[in-house]
């Protein structure tokens, strides 16, 4: 076993998940610590998993014969070929195989002791769900679910579950530098093939999650590596916030799945242009908190009494939460509450009477991704998850719009959009605060030059 898996092998706690990059021998791992407990521990009945069945035989059921073989020991085992059943002929332990590709069946399997998901990534949550719930009962020893795989996608439920830190749970990440078996000549390969694709060598080289890029994103021009500020010690709770620059927050106002507030500065490009927009924090407060009010109670509180922000405020967002419409009381829309709830910070209201058009301010932004139009730079701090979701996963439909795809939560049964709340907010902020480029880039004209506040200064109002 590699010096990096030690502490895996070593792991006696309910779920041991292993993923990282490709060629760094999680599979090899895997299946070794499972012959070591099936020969040298009594009473067991491991299952070992995919999506679809026939799969199993192509990577586990044959890596496991192969790793017997290569010991010399396979007269110690017998294999049912058909079922890929393997049984260790000294203790009656024994190892099958299951496809989950209707999980519901695997409910009559009983008696199971571990469990190894290669390609966890491809299982939804309620398969590994089902898996779990066979793992069960008192047994002479620990029962262990292993998932091996390659972190596809940032926004998949293992992330989640990764993210939520079980007690219970090793998770280990790795390369195929942790691989003391590999070849330099494999290596060499692996770096060279995925070296033009910034998303498959996140993936397969860094062994960092990536994302499920399925085409037609929105915003095409955003780069994880060229636009994502990283999280440095001591960043945790207020990112990368400079108290001497004014604050500039947006808003979207759809109660589902949140109400929405991104908070941004700008701070001076190479030429010293205030041209460097970036985003440190995002306030995205679901359901009982999902009301404007709500919102602009959690900013005061982090900003004005926590942070003692005096360097200036600017207001942006929906031009439809002007509407009376949308509140009770008469007199009042979203605008005038977020200017009531933060009147001791002085905000100024810098909200347009219509949205610009959809699809012209995605060329815009997506001009300003991909090669900074007009010097504009454009950088988001790692802290705001939702916003580099939307940035990544929402889809353009045929006529080039947004594409607000629906999905539904489980808890309420309640449908809204999965997508698109973050960056509409953004929208609405950069062709603002940029109102002259973004004229220019869709009439060929230019307007006049907005304020855009103070630069560093530790002045108070």
């Amino acid at each position: 076993m590699s010096w990096a898996y030690h502490n895996g092998a070593e792991w006696d706690k309910r779920y041991l998940f292993l993923y990282g990059g490709a060629g760094s021998g999680k599979s090899q791992f895997a299946a070794r610590k499972i012959l070591y407990r099936l020969m040298n521990e009594r009473g067991h009945r491991f299952l070992i998993a995919r999506k679809e069945k026939i799969r199993v035989r192509d990577s586990m059921y044959t890596l496991l014969k192969d790793i017997i073989q290569g010991y010399g020991i396979t007269e110690a085992f017998e294999f049912k070929e058909e079922s890929m059943k393997i049984i260790c002929k000294q203790n009656g332990n024994e190892i099958i195989s299951v496809g989950l590709k209707n999980s519901e069946k695997i409910k009559s399997i009983n008696g199971i002791t571990g469990v190894w998901i290669e390609e966890a990534f491809e299982l939804d949550k309620r398969d590994f769900d089902q898996l779990n719930l066979r793992l069960r009962g008192e047994t002479a020893n620990y029962k262990q679910i292993i998932c091996t795989f390659n972190p596809m996608d940032v926004n998949h439920w293992l992330k989640s579950f990764i993210d939520s830190r079980p007690e219970n749970m090793l998770c280990m990440q790795t390369t195929f530098r942790d691989n003391a078996f590999i070849d330099k000549e494999y290596m060499d390969e692996l770096i060279k093939q995925f070296r033009q694709n910034e998303n498959y060598n996140r993936i397969y080289v860094k062994g960092e999650w990536g994302r499920a890029y399925t085409g037609g994103e929105f915003y095409h021009g955003f780069s994880w590596s060229k636009h994502v500020i990283p999280s440095l010690p001591g960043e945790e709770n207020y990112g990368i916030y400079n108290p001497k620059l004014p604050l500039h927050i947006t808003f979207d106002f759809n109660v589902n799945p949140y109400v929405t507030c991104c908070v941004w500065q700008i701070g001076e490009n190479s030429l010293n242009e205030l041209k460097r927009a970036v985003q440190i924090d995002e306030i995205c407060l679901a359901h009982p908190r999902n009301s404007t009010k709500e919102v602009c109670a959690e900013f005061r509180r982090k900003y004005f009494n926590e942070k003692g922000h005096r360097a200036g405020l600017y207001v942006y967002g929906d031009p439809s939460g002007k509407h009376e419409d949308t509140r009770s009381e008469k007199g009042y829309n979203d605008f005038t509450i977020i200017k009531n709830e933060l009147q001791e910070m002085h905000p100024g209201m810098r909200v347009p009477a219509k949205a610009p058009n959809v699809k012209s301010r995605g060329d815009f932004i997506n001009s300003i991704l991909s090669s900074e139009y007009e010097n504009i730079s454009i950088s988001i701090h790692e802290s705001c998850r939702l916003s580099i979701e939307d940035l990544s996963y929402l889809k353009q439909d045929v006529n080039g719009n947004k594409l607000k795809e629906k999905a539904k939560d489980e808890k309420t049964g309640m449908d809204y959009e999965k997508y698109g709340h973050t960056s509409d907010s953004a929208d609405y902020f950069l062709t603002s605060v940029f109102a002259s480029e973004f004229n220019y880039f869709i009439n060929g004209k230019s307007i006049f030059k907005p304020v855009y506040g103070k630069r560093e200064s530790n002045n108070v109002w």
